[in-house]
């Protein structure tokens, strides 16, 4: 990659990158030393051929979390909720398959994914009238409880739909008007929509997949939109990366504006970025928190390294929002492909580069295979996202991985053992994925769960 100098090479480094990783469009955006750096490159729909600009909007995914945790947040600066109280007290019809959990399930633990409700329910609502949103958490009482509440953290789409509906309930407007009132408006955010209705406004890029039958080639999927119910955690929020460096900027700046009104409450931006539900340790240079939406991570090695973060994956875009708040910096990055590699690539470059911290992984050491131990981790793990097959062959631990919802073809992956019950995870032809880590265990000493890209898949 090129050598990047966030105030005079941005525009350079993204047309590069086109090139580099043969994706649609990029745009970027960093914010460092109180200034704005803006750049994209590509074309936004392969189809039309319309070419990306930096006020072209995006599909942000996931990081609208972090907008429906704001609304809630606000509604807790209003007083009208309370995040240790049930979702039960705001919701009363909510209702997943486990009863006892369905009553006991917290606000908070709605916003820090311990709530243990499987989290990738997507069903097709796409034709349907009405309030999506609430007829998605109707029909919840289809999703199951995947760990007990509050034990363990595992990533919850659902849980956030659930979040949202919250908001609509206890506000009396949609979740949507609640998205443009009182995020995009007050914080100046005009490159930005939550309704699809409004997405004709603007200069927009279309998701592209990879095409099954030549997985180099990229075509654009059979719906622009995730499941619409799930908008509150992703499926419709749409917006550039100045937008999305704005509302960034609000949350490393204290809850205020550009124009230094208060937005929300320094209590409540602290509350969101407070580490609470620890990931497993998965790895030797990171420590992995979740505080309210925020995903917050720490670098032990690098004390002036702390970032807050959020990355978001929808039908065929992604994206990638990154603060450090000891640094004063900001960085943005949208694609209109479903490239989690590219994404991870282009985050790690910017991270060392605009933050200068060095996140990568030591090499895991070589280790004898001890069958015994390696027997036990063999097995089936599942959950609604995907399903994996761990198995043993000619003394390597390899995992094969379907996937159920991601546009993903299906993936074999090397396990090389890092330290405890964590593994190093790398494709057929070496290339490192994201560490996973077997945890806890049943009377026979084999573990209840995969954790793997932030979520847990249970044994079956």
């Amino acid at each position: 990659m090129l050598n990047l100098d966030p105030t005079q090479s941005l525009q350079s480094y993204a047309e590069n990158l086109i090139d580099e990783h043969n994706i649609p469009a990029v745009s970027l955006a960093v914010w460092k030393d109180g200034k704005l750096s803006t750049a994209a490159a590509g074309i936004l729909n392969l189809t039309t051929g319309v070419e990306a600009t930096t006020d072209s909007i995006f599909q942000i995914g996931s990081i609208s979390k972090v907008i429906t945790a704001s609304l809630v947040m606000q509604l807790v600066d209003e007083g009208k909720i309370d995040l240790e109280k049930t979702v039960k007290h705001y919701l009363q019809d909510f209702q997943i398959t486990d009863p006892k959990a369905s009553n006991c399930i917290t606000v908070r633990q709605l916003l820090n994914h311990t709530n243990g409700i499987a989290g990738d329910f997507f069903p097709d609502d796409h034709d349907a009238g009405g309030n999506h949103i609430a007829r998605y958490v109707d029909r919840c009482n289809q999703v199951p409880l995947i760990h007990p509440v509050g034990e363990y953290h595992s990533y919850s789409n659902t849980a956030f739909a659930t979040a949202g509906r919250l908001v609509e309930v206890v506000s009396g407007v949609s979740w949507y008007q609640a998205v443009r009132d009182y995020i995009f408006k007050p914080l100046g955010m005009h490159h930005a929509i939550a309704n699809p209705i409004d997405v004709i406004r603007h200069r927009v890029a279309m998701g592209h997949v990879f095409n099954p039958e030549n997985p180099k080639e990229w075509v654009l999927p059979e719906k622009a939109y995730l499941t619409l119910g799930t908008a509150p955690a992703g499926a419709t929020v749409t917006m550039s990366t100045t937008d999305l460096i704005i509302f960034a900027r609000a949350h490393l700046e204290g809850g205020k504006t550009q124009n230094g009104d208060v937005w929300l409450s320094e209590n409540a931006i602290n509350a969101m970025q407070v580490p609470g539900a620890e990931w497993p340790r998965m790895s030797k240079t990171v420590r992995k928190h979740f505080g309210l939406a925020w995903s917050v991570t720490d670098y032990p090695d690098q004390s002036d390294a702390r970032t807050i973060s959020h990355a978001g994956g929808t039908n065929g875009q992604m994206a990638m929002l990154r603060i450090c708040p000891e640094k004063n910096a900001v960085f943005a990055v949208l694609i209109n492909s479903y490239s989690p590699s590219v994404i991870g690539a282009i985050t790690n470059h910017l991270m060392k580069t605009v933050l200068d911290i060095d996140c990568s992984e030591p090499e895991p050491v070589t280790k004898a295979v001890d069958e015994k131990m390696i027997g036990s981790l063999c097995g089936t793990y599942h959950s609604m996202d995907r399903t994996v097959e761990v198995s043993l062959h000619d003394n390597k631990l390899m995992a094969s991985v379907v996937y159920h919802i991601d546009p993903l073809p299906p993936a074999q992956l090397e396990l090389r053992w890092v330290e405890d019950n964590v593994y190093a995870a790398y494709t057929l032809d070496g290339i490192r994925s994201q560490n996973v880590a077997f945890i806890d265990e049943d009377t026979e000493g084999k573990p209840l769960y995969l954790f793997m890209e932030g979520r847990l898949n249970g044994r079956i």
